[in-house]
């Protein structure tokens, strides 16, 4: 069983969909956890007591793998052995590129995905630079729920730093919609979620 440990529920349905295209009979199971995010947003950091709790929770079910797709709480991830969603396509990135268009909505995920590549970065004995992308400002529209907006909004932005990089990543799987608002745009852009379930699921 693949246990998917998301902070939001908008994410169920695209995750399951994406286990779907790869393998029809795996079992999932999905645990949402919204005040995870919410309090890593308020506190500044992410909240490492009460996913702990979260993780030992879910772990209670005994599935095969964890997997948390909330970037926010990448490092924490990997303290306790579950899986992150985003590292199989940083991974890729770091490997194939030398300037990385960084974009985040969260100002939690901004430090742990930037720690991400730069680890990376030094394990594969290779020079980055990472330029930001803040799209803080549209992080509003995800919590009013106007999905259109926030992704509308983060494609605005994108469209000013693509001249400046070589790739762009979209630090946060609820970003991945951002895309279809920019098809005329020539640089790459990658999300976490189909990279990372495709890899990740390898392991079960």
């Amino acid at each position: 069983m693949i246990a998917f440990l998301h902070t939001s529920k908008i994410h169920i349905e695209r995750f399951e969909n994406l286990v779907r295209q790869f393998d029809k009979n795996s079992i999932t199971k999905h645990f949402v956890y919204e005040e995870l995010l919410e309090n890593a947003l308020k506190i500044g950091k992410p909240d490492s007591f009460s996913f702990v709790n979260v993780v030992e929770k879910i772990r209670k079910y005994n599935p095969d793998l964890i997997i948390c797709t909330c970037s926010t709480y990448g490092e924490l991830s990997e303290a306790n052995n579950i899986e992150r969603i985003d590292k199989p396509i940083a991974q890729y990135l770091v490997k194939n590129y030398n300037r990385i268009g960084l974009v985040y909505a969260a100002d939690s995920t901004k430090n742990v995905s930037k720690n991400l590549i730069n680890k990376l970065a030094v394990e594969q004995n290779r020079n980055i630079e990472i330029v930001n992308c803040d799209c803080t400002s549209e992080w509003i529209h995800f919590e009013n729920k106007d999905i259109k907006k926030y992704e509308m909004g983060i494609a605005e932005k994108i469209r000013h730093i693509a001249p400046k990089v070589d790739v762009i990543f979209l630090a946060q799987a609820s970003m991945e919609g951002a895309k279809k608002y920019l098809t005329d745009i020539e640089k790459n852009i990658f999300s976490s979620p189909e990279f990372g379930i495709k890899e990740l699921m390898k392991k079960t």
